[in-house]
């Protein structure tokens, strides 16, 4: 399941439309539509925030690489670096 999949469905789970999620993360309906299409790239501290909303952990937003037979690695690196920038901006 992609990460967009995963928060569509937790979303629609929850009842909530794209218009209150959008509003919750201050952004446009738009905006967030983008999110759950995967067109726009989303922070770490988006990520914990959609989760947070949707009273959901992290990992149940993240792919399940375990069950997948190919792994999509496009834009790991980068995100390696925004959760090493992330996570020391918290604890130093």
């Amino acid at each position: 399941m992609q990460f967009g999949n995963a928060i569509r469905i937790q979303r629609v789970i929850k009842g909530y439309s794209q218009e209150y999620m959008a509003s919750r993360l201050n952004i446009s309906q738009n905006a967030y539509s983008k999110l759950e299409r995967e067109e726009t790239e989303l922070s770490v501290r988006r990520i914990y925030e959609i989760a947070e909303i949707l009273e959901v952990s992290v990992y149940q937003l993240l792919p399940d690489v375990s069950s997948s037979s190919v792994v999509n690695l496009s834009g790991l690196g980068r995100l390696v670096t925004k959760s090493r920038t992330f996570f020391n901006g918290l604890f130093g």
